[in-house]
């Protein structure tokens, strides 16, 4: 995830019933609101929702709500004290982000003349323009877990690969890619794997060992991940989620079929210790009453999975030999894998397909990206479990490389009672 401002331009915009001074615009295929003398073809910069603007950007432009904060007190703008950017209703309209214009970055002194479609960044001639949001309390939880030492390398089991947004690299798809389709399940991360293991010796007694080749310092080993960290059998027993047993029964699962220098990677889903693994959201921050109705007050993201319940849902595959040189299963490859061995693989919501690119199968395959992802006919329905909604999907796109891209699509429903969420809880995935 890049976590950066991009340079786009405005590709439609539509009045706003009622509204006098703003309209909407379309950019990435995203809705913002924007000024009513902002026009089409119009080249500006766009800010993803979960990004937080730069103290300096927000008062240079005089953006904060709180007058005092603007470098001209005279005027307000709409960004609270954290300068969050969010996904949100507004008049009735979605919000889906914040565009601006190429001028609202003059105050860094970079030549604008020299910024193109498609540039990212997230500081600009020196100057800091935004970065990932973080809760309060998640930013405390993320500072307290890096802190913790570590005495043990596993230089094969690798994080799984960034996720970015497919609306940023939309445009940029080969013709002869494979692209898979596959439900994004909203759940905690968890990656597993046989792996080899160096440890470091933490007393004089070992280091003695180490030093007489008594105590073996590498061994092959079964691990467990979360998407940051490696948890050891007896250490680091209690997470976010209480105590972290359940992820060592998920290996248990595993272990027959684990390879050398083989790691799976997934999403844990239902519930631990008594609680759902993922926060309840509120569908009141929708302000819509057809998604009330629907799912009620508060939603839990189940997956069709009883209490005490849970399920690892499997995205990924791979080995890695002793050089660190990473090999992907195909999709296909992770499906007959999972399928032989009675464990989930990932849900398809489309067939995967050969991409043939041109001006109108891009435009095809973003409303294709857009329609399996908002399923507006059914309020945002999860997949596999109609009692809540979709979180979205992740576009798979194999081609040249060993290593495949993913991206990944969410539903604006789900991004907003997200946001919601965040805003005061701790992101347990930012943070573990």
């Amino acid at each position: 995830m890049s976590h950066k401002v991009i340079v786009v331009k405005i590709d439609k915009t539509e009045e706003i019933v009622g509204a006098d001074n703003i309209k909407v615009a379309y950019v990435l295929g995203q809705q913002v609101i924007v000024s009513k003398d902002w026009v089409e073809g119009m080249v500006g910069v766009y800010f993803e929702p979960d990004l937080q603007l730069s103290g300096d950007y927000c008062s240079k432009n005089n953006l904060f709500r709180k007058a005092a904060f603007n470098t001209d007190t005279n005027k307000k703008g709409f960004f609270e004290d954290n300068r969050r950017v969010r996904c949100q209703p507004f008049m009735k309209v979605r919000s889906e982000g914040f565009f601006s214009t190429l001028e609202s970055l003059a105050w860094t002194g970079y030549d604008m003349t020299a910024l193109k479609l498609g540039d990212q960044f997230d500081i600009l001639n020196g100057h800091k323009i935004c970065e990932k949001y973080y809760s309060a309390a998640t930013l405390k939880a993320k500072n307290n877990a890096t802190k913790k030492k570590k005495l043990v390398d596993t230089p094969m089991f690798y994080k799984h690969v960034n996720t970015d947004q497919f609306a940023y690299y939309a445009d940029g798809i080969p013709s002869g890619a494979l692209l898979s389709f596959h439900h994004k399940v909203h759940g905690t991360s968890a990656r597993y794997s046989y792996s080899k293991v160096i440890r470091t010796p933490s007393n004089w007694k070992e280091k003695l060992k180490n030093y007489l080749n008594i105590f073996k310092a590498e061994s092959w080993e079964y691990l467990v991940g979360t998407r940051n960290v490696v948890l050891y059998e007896g250490q680091y027993k209690e997470g976010f989620h209480g105590n972290e047993q359940y992820r060592f029964d998920v290996l248990e699962q595993l272990k027959p079929f684990l390879e050398k220098g083989m790691s799976v990677y997934g999403e844990i889903a239902g519930f631990v210790n008594g609680k759902p693994v993922m926060s309840a959201h509120n569908t009141k921050a929708l302000k819509d009453k057809a998604f009330s109705n629907k799912y009620g007050k508060e939603m839990l993201y189940k997956y069709g999975c009883e209490e005490e319940e849970l399920r690892f849902h499997i995205y990924r595959i791979t080995y890695t030999n002793e050089e660190g040189n990473e090999l992907d299963f195909s999709d296909q490859q992770v499906h007959a894998w999972c399928e032989s061995r009675n464990l989930l693989s990932p849900v398809e919501v489309y067939s995967p397909f050969i991409y043939t690119r041109s001006t109108d199968t891009e435009e095809a395959l973003k409303k294709l990206v857009v329609s399996l992802t908002e399923r507006p006919e059914v309020l945002t329905e999860d997949y596999v479990d109609p009692t809540h909604i979709n979180e979205g999907i992740v576009i798979r796109v194999d081609y040249k490389t060993q290593v495949p891209k993913f991206y990944k699509s969410k539903s604006y429903a789900f991004k907003v009672m997200e946001g919601t969420a965040k805003e005061v809880g701790i992101d347990y995935e930012d943070a573990n």
